[in-house]
């Protein structure tokens, strides 16, 4: 291990004294270990291509329109032309509202209750990508490391995880956002977060992101999981 890794390692033994309900600490992007972290991280190319897209949830329940915005646009795949932004094509949060996806579940029911993982799904297929999920409780960790290591080494793959964010210790509960990194050494895993006001991106294990997707969706009465997105 290097002398850098080890000192992460120490800065998240020191943190873990403090930590709540979750088996290991997260570390945010914006903290050192992160920044460390992502200077050596072993794949971590979707990233720039996310981060230059990704956009705060314009509403406390829009993680899912805010993500499948950025994904798209991260994508380069056909955009539409909001009026406002006329002659210029992108994917808004609003946007990803077509009269398909209205069908799915319409605007007002978003802004009240969110996405489920199967409608999520449905979602970016009508928008014209593939679309394959994973329930967490049927894949175990290794099978969702191995998932995310092939995911983030596709160019035209990308990798949306929806999880709870109790079982990490953060504030809230459902929450749906991209994965943008993985390192090989500390098997923690970058997730981006379109709630920007309330986290920056962090790095977890991915033992700690399947118990976190391995949680029950009141709406669905299914446990959360991974959506691989394929243009």
């Amino acid at each position: 291990m290097t002398a850098t890794r080890t000192l992460i390692t120490l800065a998240a033994m020191m943190m873990a004294s403090v930590s709540l309900a979750r088996a290991d600490t997260l570390i945010y992007i914006t903290d050192p270990a992160g920044e460390t972290l992502f200077a050596e991280a072993d794949e971590k190319s979707p990233y720039f291509k996310l981060a230059t897209y990704l956009e705060s949830e314009q509403i406390l329940t829009f993680c899912g329109p805010a993500t499948i915005a950025a994904v798209l646009n991260s994508l380069d795949i056909p955009r539409p032309v909001p009026q406002r932004l006329f002659p210029w094509g992108l994917f808004t949060q609003d946007a990803v509202f077509t009269p398909e996806n209205q069908a799915v579940k319409p605007y007002p029911m978003v802004e009240r209750d969110g996405l489920v993982l199967e409608q999520l799904v449905q979602f970016f297929i009508n928008l014209g990508v593939k679309a394959e999920l994973h329930h967490a409780d049927s894949i175990d960790v290794s099978a969702l490391r191995e998932l995310i290591k092939a995911g983030l080494a596709a160019p035209d793959t990308r990798l949306v995880a929806n999880y709870s964010r109790k079982p990490i210790g953060q504030n809230g509960d459902g929450h749906i956002s991209p994965i943008a990194a993985y390192d090989v050494e500390t098997d923690r895993v970058l997730v981006l977060d379109v709630a920007k006001y309330k986290y920056p991106p962090v790095w977890m294990t991915v033992a700690d992101l399947h118990a976190a997707m391995n949680t029950i969706d009141s709406g669905s009465n299914k446990t959360r999981g991974l959506v691989v997105v394929t243009k």
